[in-house]
């Protein structure tokens, strides 16, 4: 089927950013851009006129957890909750209304709760003593459980001892690795209810503009075994069932490496919804959790460092077993020590064995040095970055790191002035998936009150930010000959917005409608 958009601003994202008037489709594919004039002399099956609007590439979040999301929908938000007194009545409420045999929550945050402590045991305890209850931090780095949920996470079998250790039993807090206990006591999710969950995701993902993820989800669902979700993702594309391109970020244990190697996709497919690509490594915790790994300790708690994931021998391990498969990595760190065992890491696979057309990056790098990014750049390392964090975090940087330090954070124009292919995501559920709420931030720096700002030097421009969610986060797909871009021949995923972004007040860009999302030249979300 042939279809135009005619009548508005078409931004190519090429170099030159050139506009045209008039965009054509056909068979998943751009085959048309010009003026209204040369577009209305060509046939075409469908017309519509875009009235001034805007037209871009799809936007892509390049670092997301899409099923974790849907999840929680399902279940609790506690973002924005003010104090412990109301995440408790929060809880109950759902209690009460639901009768559920579990409840899971997230996104409370103790440094802007009225406490400003962990909330423990004795404090869910207050919500049920009959059902298991977990409640997660915003960050998804500590989570805290009532008496009956630890009493069944004590009574799982073959838990290795180095994560039972990081679960403080006496103020039931799980901390990294343990994290993960409270879903192996939950019943396992069938493929129904796995699917649905894709489904409410991607629905609300595409009203948000957005046409392609890089998610990690292989370990999110109770008692779905990550072989079988890479099975039912890929049976839901044959079926029709994805709106949304998926690059699934994969978290795959060691022991599991060389199995997955049979179901990974091929390294040159560009054309499938659903596509496994880089290993997802995780190194460190949080910065808000004090467990992002500190060179020099947090400046307000110097005995903490910070919890590794992984010792650096191990970490070397398993990017080297990716790398000599030429599968990229993706490693979560947030500290300058994780960053600094990161880079060595890299370093050492790529003497042991040489790639240079490696993709390898870096999740985060909030806490970085001049010296560490230089560094990054000549290990040829992309950067994963979340402006939407700073909301939160210009609130504590300077007190976790010190003032002087501070300013040497979240430096994403010295990123891209360095020349670090540098793209943008959003971390979801820690922060929402909203492309042009991360626009703002990564524009502006300011928090989303517009009262404070943080290193207004680092600001980039509308054109650096939509980047991030269009070109750079193809290329960090290796995606870049295809999508990113409106161009001939490129896969034709399009977001239209109601106002042009790049003539508007950054302040407001979140007020931005989008009217329509195009996947593959299909409608997949009209307002």
């Amino acid at each position: 089927m042939r279809r135009l958009w005619f009548n508005g601003a078409v931004v190519s994202m090429d170099p030159a950013m050139t506009r045209h008037e008039a965009i054509g489709v056909e068979g998943g594919k751009i085959v048309f851009l010009g003026t209204i004039r040369d577009a209305l002399t060509q046939d075409w099956d469908e017309k519509r006129d875009l009235d001034g609007a805007m037209v871009l590439p799809g936007f892509t979040d390049s670092h997301m957890h899409l099923l974790h999301y849907a999840w929680l929908r399902r279940n609790l938000s506690l973002f924005g909750v003010s104090s412990i007194e109301e995440l408790i009545q929060r809880c109950r409420e759902r209690v009460q209304q639901d009768r559920p045999a579990y409840l899971i929550a997230q996104g409370w945050n103790h440094n802007t709760m009225e406490e400003g402590r962990l909330v423990t045991r004795q404090d869910l305890d207050r919500v049920s003593t009959r059902i298991p209850v977990c409640a997660l931090r915003a960050c998804l780095h500590i989570g805290a459980c009532n008496t009956v949920m630890l009493d069944r996470i004590r009574s799982l079998p073959h838990v290795e001892p180095e994560v039972l250790a990081k679960v403080d039993f006496e103020n039931g807090i799980l901390r990294e690795e343990a994290l993960h206990l409270y879903s192996d006591v939950l019943p396992a999710a069938n493929d129904d209810a796995v699917r649905s969950l894709i489904l409410l995701a991607q629905r609300e993902l595409n009203a948000a503009g957005i046409t392609c993820v890089n998610s990690d989800d292989l370990r999110t669902i109770p008692g779905v075994d990550p072989f079988h979700l890479i099975g039912l993702f890929r049976e839901m594309e044959r079926q029709g069932e994805l709106t949304l391109r998926i690059i699934e970020q994969c978290q795959i244990y060691r022991e599991d490496f060389d199995r997955f190697q049979s179901v990974r996709s091929d390294p040159s497919d560009r054309d499938s919804l659903f596509r496994t690509g880089p290993r997802k490594l995780l190194q460190d915790g949080s910065l808000g959790a004090r467990s992002a790994e500190m060179e020099g300790g947090y400046a307000d708690a110097p005995d903490n460092f910070g919890i590794p994931i992984y010792t650096e021998e191990e970490l070397f391990q398993y990017i080297d077993a990716a790398h000599r498969t030429h599968m990229d990595v993706a490693v979560h760190t947030i500290g300058d020590l994780a960053l600094r065992k990161t880079c060595d890491a890299f370093e050492r696979a790529e003497k042991a064995y040489k790639w240079p057309d490696h993709r390898h990056g870096v999740v985060h790098a909030q806490i970085t040095t001049p010296a560490l990014l230089r560094r990054m750049k000549a290990l040829g390392l992309q950067v994963f970055i979340q402006p939407i964090f700073i909301d939160a975090d210009m609130k504590i940087i300077a007190q976790r790191v010190g003032e002087a330090h501070a300013r040497e954070c979240y430096n994403w124009k010295t990123m891209i002035d360095l020349g670090l292919h540098t793209s943008g995501g959003s971390d979801c559920p820690v922060e929402p998936f909203d492309v042009l709420d991360n626009l703002r931030a990564a524009i502006t720096r300011k928090d989303r009150a517009g009262c404070q700002v943080y290193l207004p030097e680092e600001a980039l421009t509308a054109e650096q930010a939509v980047r991030l969610f269009t070109t750079q986060a193809a290329w960090a797909s290796r995606d870049e000959a295809v999508r990113g871009a409106l161009l001939p021949g490129m896969q034709a995923d399009l977001v239209i917005l109601d106002r042009d972004i790049f003539a508007i007040d950054p302040d407001t860009i979140p007020q931005t409608v989008v009217l329509e999302t195009v996947l593959a030249g299909k409608t997949v979300y009209q307002a």
